[in-house]
């Protein structure tokens, strides 16, 4: 942090690990943060580096007391953030310093300073290709990916992923880094841990649901049938099968006489919005499996056992 301070502010930065407040502040403040003295131009003061994630509310609230505390300016330093948390600390003039990417120190008279920043559309809801390249990610174990060898090994434009970096990067997926001077996508060990953190961002990959008198026959299975393929769990008496938005027109589902209530069902098609053939086996991927599932599946036990079987032998 202090080799890119140095380098944005272009001036020798004095900055020091220091212990002077702990006798001021809360027990908690020490295990929440680590405080540096810092020292710019002959102006002294204090930063704060949270040691885990801490939400804007009580990082607000801490630096306004550690600042009246301390009486000298007080400045976040962070590893990582989303772009609401920046724009909000942005909006509300607090300072604050994003490791190799933005400096906002307004006062000494630097309101905004940015290196490596992309100018990034908002996120309001993850796309498909978007959560079909992270999951690829995860099964393949990416380890720095960049743009142009992710559009090879998902097959397709550079464009198309660079707008997916862009998502991630948004949504704050935790699987970004830099390689060189070009971002690129390396999975963490802990994919459980990365599952649980990016469970809130995705979405299900079902577009439609089609319950049919007449059994189709399709070659790609999903839902309760993909997850049947997985574990021990039994199939209902008809098949789920997958068919992509891109497929669908072909196969003339749509066209297809659909059951009504108190009709058999003779099979089930899930249109999805992408399709990952986990281990060339024609069947949805497990995280997608999880995700497609309806409420009314998941209200089962034997359900849920057969998903944590599912992800505790595919995924983890």
């Amino acid at each position: 942090m202090k080799e890119f301070l140095e380098k944005t502010l272009r001036q020798n930065v004095s900055m020091k690990e220091t212990e002077y407040l702990n006798d001021k502040l809360p027990l908690v403040f020490r295990g929440r943060y680590t405080f540096f003295r810092v020292e710019t131009n002959g102006l002294s003061w204090i930063a704060i580096q949270p040691k885990s994630d801490v939400g804007l509310v009580m990082l607000r609230k801490d630096r306004a007391k550690i600042e009246k505390l301390a009486g000298l300016n007080c400045a976040i330093l962070l590893d990582k953030t989303t772009f609401y948390i920046k724009k909000k600390l942005i909006e509300e003039g607090i300072p604050f310093v994003l490791k190799d990417r933005q400096v906002y120190l307004p006062f000494i008279g630097l309101l905004l300073s940015n290196e490596n920043e992309r100018d990034i559309a908002p996120v309001h809801l993850i796309s498909y290709l978007t959560q079909k390249l992270i999951f690829v990610a995860i099964y393949e174990k990416w380890n720095g990916v960049t743009v142009s060898e992710a559009a090879v090994r998902l097959e397709v434009s550079k464009m198309s992923v660079s707008r997916c970096f862009d998502e991630i990067e948004y949504l704050n997926v935790d699987i970004m880094c830099m390689k060189g001077k070009s971002r690129a996508i390396t999975i963490p060990t802990d994919i459980k841990k990365l599952w649980d953190d990016i469970r809130p961002v995705l979405r299900s990959p079902v577009i439609a649901r089609y319950e049919l008198q007449e059994n189709i026959h399709l070659c790609k299975k999903a839902g309760i049938s993909a997850l049947c393929e997985y574990s021990l769990l039994s199939d209902n008496e008809y098949p789920t099968y997958a068919v992509t938005k891109k497929e669908i027109a072909g196969v003339g589902v749509k066209k297809m006489k659909q059951a009504h209530l108190g009709d058999e069902i003779q099979c089930v098609v899930l249109e999805l919005g992408y399709f990952i053939d986990f281990e060339n086996r024609a069947v949805e991927d497990p995280m997608s499996v999880a995700l497609s599932l309806t409420e009314a599946e998941k209200q089962e036990e034997r359900v849920n056992i057969s998903i944590d079987e599912m992800m505790e032998e595919y995924v983890w």
